[in-house]
C-alpha cells in the first residue's frame, strides 16, 4: 500500500497538509487501482480552506474513491505529474521499470517538483523552496534537452540537472523550470524531431493572442546561439512566493484517453466553478475563436486550466498557444458539434453558449480578434520565423482568416 500526504501552500505563502492518498500497492494490482483520499480534520478546520477539486472532491470528513481507476488517484492529483518529457526524465532518473511506472509511485517520487501548489510526502513535511534552475544555466540545459532527446547519452551530473530543471513540465516537447530575480518561467525549448521552427512560430502565436484580446501568460523569446527559447511566465506563484492552486479541464471534465468533448463542456464547468462566470465565459471565447483562426489544433483539455487564488477559482492565462504545426484538418477539441474549423456564422451562433447574447456582441469578439490575426505576417518577421515557415504556415492561417471572414465586416 502506498500512503502519501498531499500538502499545499496557499497564496500567503502557508503551507498546510490538505488530505491523504492512500492507495493499493500497485505491484500485486493489474488494471484497476483501488485508491481513497481524504481530507485531513486540520484542513477541513481552515478558514482558508477550499476543495482541491470544487466538482469531485468537496469539503467533507468524507472518504472520496478514486475518479479514475486505472490511476488511483482523482483527476487533481495527476495533474501534479508531467506528461511524455517529465517522465521520461522521472523513469530515466530513478532507472524505473514498467511496473514502477504507475501515477502513485511518480507522485512519490515527484514530490514538490510539480507545477501547481501540492506536493507529495510519505510522512514529516516537504521542502517548498521554488522549484527550477537559475537563468544563466539556460543555454547548457538546452543542450543537454537536445543530447537527452536525441539518444539519452547524458551522464548522472547531466540527469540531474535536467532533472531538476524539468521532471515537471508537461507535454511531449522539450521543457524546464528556470528562475531568476524577476520570477519563475517555463522554458519551451525547440525538439530534435522539429520540421518547422516551432518555438518561434509559438512566440508568435502568443503576441498574437495578447493583440487579439486573449489574456497570456507573459513571454518572451530568447536566442540561445543558433536556437531559440521560449520563457512562459509561471501563473502557479504568485508575487508572495504563494502558490495558486490549479486544476486541468480534462480532471473537471473527468475525461481519459481519447475523450469527445467541447468548448461548451469547458463553458458548464466555468458556470460551476468560477468566481467570475460572466468574464470567464466571454474569456474562452474569445480564446476558442482565436483558436480556430490561428489554427490552433492542439486545444486539448490539458491546456485549460481553472486557476484557485484568493478570490477563488478562474480561468487561468492562455500558456500553450501554437499555430497548425500538424497541419491538421481537426482541432481536438469541438466547436459546437464539429471538430473541423467553423465559418463565421457558427462562431456567432456558438456565442449564446458563452454568455454572449447579443449577435453584435458576438460579432464585435469575431472581428477583433479577425483584425488581430491579420497582422500574422509581421509578427512572424519580429519573431525570426524563417520564410518556408511562415508561407506553410501562413497559407493555412490566411485559408482560416477567410473561412471566418464576411463582407459586412
Amino acid at each position: 500500500m502506498i500512503r502519501l500526504d498531499a500538502w499545499l501552500i496557499l497564496p500567503s505563502g502557508e503551507s498546510v497538509k490538505a488530505g491523504t492518498l492512500v492507495v493499493a500497492d500497485p505491484d500485486n494490482v493489474r488494471g484497476a487501482l483501488p485508491g481513497q483520499f481524504r481530507y485531513t480534520p486540520e484542513y477541513l478546520e481552515n478558514p482558508k480552506a477550499f476543495p482541491l477539486d470544487p466538482l469531485h472532491l468537496p469539503l467533507s470528513v468524507d472518504i472520496f474513491d478514486a475518479d479514475r481507476p486505472r490511476a488511483g488517484v482523482h483527476g487533481v492529483f495527476e495533474d501534479s505529474l508531467p506528461d511524455d518529457w517529465g517522465r521520461r526524465l522521472l523513469v530515466r532518473r530513478y532507472k524505473l521499470g514498467r511496473k514502477d511506472q504507475r501515477i502513485p509511485q511518480l507522485l512519490r517520487l515527484l514530490g514538490n517538483q510539480g507545477l501547481g501548489a501540492l506536493s507529495y510526502v510519505e510522512e514529516g513535511r516537504p521542502d517548498f523552496k521554488t522549484t527550477g534552475v537559475p537563468l544563466r544555466h539556460l543555454q547548457e540545459l538546452a543542450l543537454l534537452a537536445e543530447k537527452f532527446e536525441q539518444d539519452g547519452a547524458v551522464d548522472d551530473d547531466e540527469l540531474y540537472l535536467l532533472f531538476q530543471a524539468g521532471s515537471s513540465p508537461g507535454g511531449a516537447r522539450p521543457k524546464a523550470l528556470i528562475k531568476d530575480e524577476s520570477g519563475a518561467y517555463l522554458a519551451k525549448f525547440a525538439s530534435t524531431r522539429d520540421q518547422l521552427d516551432v518555438v518561434g512560430l509559438e512566440a508568435a502565436a502568443m503576441e498574437l493572442g495578447r493583440r487579439a484580446g486573449i489574456e497570456t501568460a507573459d513571454s518572451r523569446l530568447l536566442a540561445l546561439g543558433s536556437r531559440k527559447c521560449l520563457l512562459v511566465k509561471r501563473f502557479d506563484i504568485n508575487e508572495a512566493g504563494g502558490r495558486n492552486h490549479l486544476v486541468s479541464m480534462q480532471s473537471l471534465l473527468k475525461a481519459d484517453g481519447y475523450y469527445y468533448a467541447g468548448y461548451r463542456e469547458m463553458a458548464e464547468v466555468i458556470r460551476h466553478v468560477s468566481a467570475l462566470p460572466a468574464q470567464d465565459l466571454h474569456k474562452l471565447y474569445r480564446q476558442m475563436v482565436f483558436n480556430m483562426m490561428i489554427g490552433n489544433t492542439d486545444d486539448h483539455l490539458k491546456n485549460f486550466i481553472m486557476l484557485h487564488n484568493d478570490e477563488g477559482w478562474g480561468l487561468s492565462p492562455a500558456f500553450d498557444l501554437v499555430p497548425n504545426i500538424g497541419f491538421n484538418r481537426e482541432h481536438v477539441l469541438r466547436i459546437g458539434l464539429d471538430n473541423r474549423p467553423p465559418d463565421f456564422e457558427t462562431l456567432l451562433q456558438e456565442a449564446g453558449h458563452f454568455g454572449l447574447k447579443r449577435r453584435q456582441q458576438a460579432k464585435e469578439v469575431v472581428m477583433e480578434v479577425h483584425e488581430a490575426v491579420l497582422e500574422w505576417p509581421a509578427i512572424f518577421i519580429a519573431n525570426q520565423v524563417p520564410a518556408k515557415d511562415a508561407e506553410s504556415i501562413g497559407s493555412d492561417i490566411s485559408r482560416r482568416l477567410e473561412k471566418c471572414s464576411r463582407s459586412d465586416y
